[in-house]
């Protein structure tokens, strides 16, 4: 039984990365055309600028908050099943998410992607 999840989870990760590769090959045959990433306005030349500059500063602390979300709705599933899975098991799961949690917090710092530049 154990086996047989084992191979069928190393068969879904060769078809991502099957997937993964597929869509590197078809986005590296895209070239950037200006025109076609122009804003259109029935015809007309824009009146403003349709990309207005925001600051990467609340894109990587929205990006972290998502990260840590998705962290956080995987916890919760590990808690309800404790009563009914192996202790040992559990405890090395929960240290294995634990430590990969602490591991990008630090990354996070060392790159100071937690840090307010103004």
């Amino acid at each position: 039984m154990m086996m047989l999840n084992l191979i069928s989870m190393l068969m879904m990760i060769i078809i991502l990365m099957i997937l993964f590769l597929i869509m590197i090959l078809i986005n590296m045959k895209m070239k950037f055309n200006y025109n076609k990433s122009a804003p259109f306005e029935c015809g007309f030349d824009p009146f403003n600028k349709s990309r207005i500059p925001f600051s990467l500063n609340f894109y990587l602390i929205a990006i972290i908050f998502l990260i840590f979300d998705i962290e956080i709705s995987i916890i919760l599933p590990m808690i309800m099943n404790f009563k009914i899975s192996n202790m040992f098991y559990f405890n090395i799961m929960f240290m294995i998410f634990f430590i990969f949690m602490i591991t990008t917090i630090f990354y996070e710092w060392k790159f100071g992607s937690l840090n307010w530049k103004i």
